[in-house]
């Protein structure tokens, strides 16, 4: 499975950023949508209609895990061909995303690109206003009711008790900031578990624990 470093740039600099990088070989994406906006112009309607390109997740780009020392070197140059950007780090860590992780932005970047073919198809202004207000409605719903079953989802997730025991080497789940590390299981209180990495103790869900093959990471 391929895995993405996220990169963090200027909002205004996200997609000059993929394109740049991805000139240079570099194997990059951020998902995008196009716009249609009505402009001035000197013709018989004095309207015309221009396209703009917009980031859907202003200032990330994610990089294929593979770039990753090369883009650690390319970000720390003085001088650069390309906008300035970061690798992001957490925990002093890289996180790695798994594409399943993103699959939810491809989807939306799919249906983006769907909706503005159809207004380019559109006959007339109206019917290409029509189509871009029923897909803003179709999003409004969809997202309230992903948010609707994630929220159900996480509610009965939190219900959950900690099945590990304390002292044992536990690996966190469903959080990219901890994917590979193993910590060692303090306590539980509740639905709650305090887990200890190194020299620092973390209150975590948990639902988000489960029993570590990694016990050898976990002093």
């Amino acid at each position: 499975m391929s895995r993405w470093i996220i990169l963090r740039t200027s909002g205004g600099q996200t997609l000059p950023l993929m394109r740049s990088l991805r000139g240079a070989g570099f194997d990059v994406w951020t998902p995008a949508r196009t716009s249609r906006r009505s402009v001035p112009a000197k013709t018989l309607s004095g309207k015309r209609v221009i396209e703009i390109d917009a980031p859907i997740l202003p200032t990330f780009v994610f990089a294929a895990e593979r770039d990753l020392e090369r883009l650690v070197l390319v970000a720390s140059r003085e001088v650069s061909p390309h906008p300035g950007f970061r690798v992001f780090h957490h925990g002093g860590r890289v996180p790695l995303v798994g594409n399943a992780e993103v699959a939810g932005l491809h989807e939306e970047e799919a249906r983006e690109a769907a909706v503005i073919q159809s207004m380019r198809a559109a006959e007339s202004h109206a019917e290409a206003e029509r189509i871009r207000c029923a897909a803003i409605k179709s999003a409004s719903a969809r997202r309230r009711a992903e948010a609707a079953l994630e929220r159900d989802r996480r509610n009965a997730l939190r219900a959950q008790r900690c099945t590990v025991e304390a002292g044992n080497a536990v690996e966190v789940i469903d959080m990219p900031a901890f994917a590979g590390v193993a910590g060692v299981l303090e306590s539980v209180d509740g639905p709650y578990a305090t887990v200890r990495f190194g020299t620092s103790s973390w209150k975590i869900e948990g639902w988000r624990l489960m029993p570590s093959l990694l016990e050898h990471q976990a002093a």
